[in-house]
């Protein structure tokens, strides 16, 4: 398998997200990215993640520009082709390499800068967004969500997540639910799930019940037991 070097930006890096870069087919060289740049110490195959995304982009391709579709593509190979330890993935500054440096187009593609919904200040977040916040980073939005719905080597569960926008983004929003075992379970819940609102009350409930369980005491079917009590018991009382 083909390794490749993983990079960080740092903070100046804000400076080469210009009008241009964000609505143009800029992409920097490695000497302008020099002053910006250090290596992370980490590796990935990003040649076959590359080569994901390049079928994405092209145009034959039947993943539509702008969908939920072009992450239920491509968040698996992110994480499975970065394959790197979740502290390590913690660190901004990688993922704002791979959204500036290394694949800005794939940026565009997914969230084009022409939508109505688009601004500014939402279209810098997809290139420089904090981990913190899983609706921003365009990347590291993938590989969290895909760590957190991938059982082992199996991301069907990723995928089906990934095709519901708002739903995923209700699970993942929170950080007390960014948690393997417990985003697997929610997400079985998303996939079947008609309806927004029973699905966010019952976020909020897992949410609240592991402030007072430890959920890493418990085994995976044991959460997924109690967050399925949870999404039947709110179903009762919601519809």
């Amino acid at each position: 398998m083909s390794e490749n070097t993983l990079y960080k930006l740092n903070d100046d890096a804000s400076t080469l997200v210009t009008e241009d870069f964000r609505t143009g087919d800029v992409k920097y060289t490695d000497a302008r990215l020099n002053a910006f740049r250090e290596e992370a110490d980490l590796t990935a195959n990003l040649d076959a993640l590359e080569q994901v995304i390049d079928w994405v982009l092209n145009e034959r391709s039947p993943v539509e520009e702008g969908t939920t579709e072009v992450e239920a593509a491509v968040a698996p190979a992110v994480r499975k082709f970065i394959d790197i330890p979740l502290r390590e993935a913690g660190d901004s500054a990688l993922w704002h390499w791979l959204a500036i440096a290394w694949k800005p187009e794939f940026v565009r593609y997914r969230w084009p800068y022409d939508d109505p919904q688009r601004t500014v200040t939402s279209m810098n977040e997809k290139f420089l967004g904090s981990t913190q916040d899983l609706y921003t980073n365009a990347f590291s939005r993938m590989w969290f969500i895909a760590e957190f719905s991938r059982d082992g080597d199996d991301y069907s569960l990723t995928e089906s997540v990934f095709k519901k926008q708002y739903r995923v983004n209700r699970i993942f929003d929170r950080m007390d639910l960014r948690r393997p075992s417990t985003g697997r379970a929610l997400s079985k819940v998303a996939i079947d799930e008609d309806s927004d609102v029973v699905l966010e009350e019952t976020a909020k409930t897992v949410s609240h019940q592991w402030s007072v369980t430890a959920e890493e005491c418990l085994s995976e079917a044991t959460i997924e037991e109690v967050v399925g009590e949870i999404h039947e018991r709110v179903e009762r009382r919601i519809t």
